[in-house]
């Protein structure tokens, strides 16, 4: 039963995991072109902040093409093929997910030793410094309404900081669930049996059992089969 409704359930799956992927892919353009999208981390952190480009635009990329793989998969006429496309993305999905693993554990690594540097120091002291900047801000806002501005940009800054790390983990924590079911799905639907054609289909109906109405032995007549050839059901 479980084997019969893992394509449904794998499409399901797929079509949030394309959402995701094209998510991935708008962030990772983001960090490409748009020079003011996360400043703040592209100059603390140069190197990952290229390696994260890179990763989210292959695994956008490739969660897109496995959703299409399942596809094909899901309509192969071949029992052979559709077991192997299934096999495929299975084994694709396992490799995306042990990449992810390992980019985020090194990610993790590097935020971890750049907390202990002397830069970390200095950005604590230049967060302690904002405190006494909005008030410039605001003083200065007596003549020109840029400096409001640019409190008012601090000021949504800090408050969809919170709210933004609460999305990106519930978020992240959908994705590992979806990931592993994905996997799973997918060898359920590799290891189903395919229905039978129409050809093979043949109508047996019940025999009963009669009796001659003398004393005779009783008989079993052979069974009516059939089977659908050349667009007929015909007798054989």
């Amino acid at each position: 039963m479980c084997s019969r409704a893992a394509p449904a359930v794998l499409s399901h799956v797929n079509l949030l995991l394309t959402l995701y992927g094209g998510a991935l892919l708008a962030t990772a353009a983001r960090l490409k072109w748009d020079p003011s999208t996360y400043v703040v981390l592209r100059e603390l952190f140069p190197a990952e902040y290229r390696a994260a480009a890179v990763s989210l635009t292959g695994a956008g990329a490739l969660l897109l093409l496995l959703a299409h793989l399942a596809a094909a998969a899901h309509h192969a006429q071949r029992d052979y093929t559709r077991r192997l496309l299934y096999y495929t993305y299975a084994l694709l999905m396992t490799l995306l997910m042990v990449g992810e693993l390992v980019f985020g554990t090194w990610l993790a690594l590097q935020v971890v030793a750049w907390l202990d540097s002397e830069a970390a120091q200095q950005m604590g002291e230049a967060l302690e410094l904002s405190e006494h900047l909005r008030p410039i801000l605001r003083y200065l806002a007596r003549w020109h309404p840029l400096p409001d501005r640019i409190d008012e940009l601090i000021a949504e800054a800090q408050a969809d900081a919170p709210r933004n790390l609460y999305a990106a983990l519930a978020l992240g924590a959908l994705l590992l669930v979806l990931q592993p079911l994905s996997v799973a799905m997918a060898l359920l639907a590799a290891c189903r049996r395919p229905l039978p054609s129409a050809s093979e289909v043949s109508l047996q109906p019940r025999t009963p059992l009669y009796s001659r109405a003398d004393s005779g032995p009783q008989y079993r007549p052979l069974p009516l089969r059939t089977a659908y050839k050349n667009g007929r059901i015909v007798i054989l």
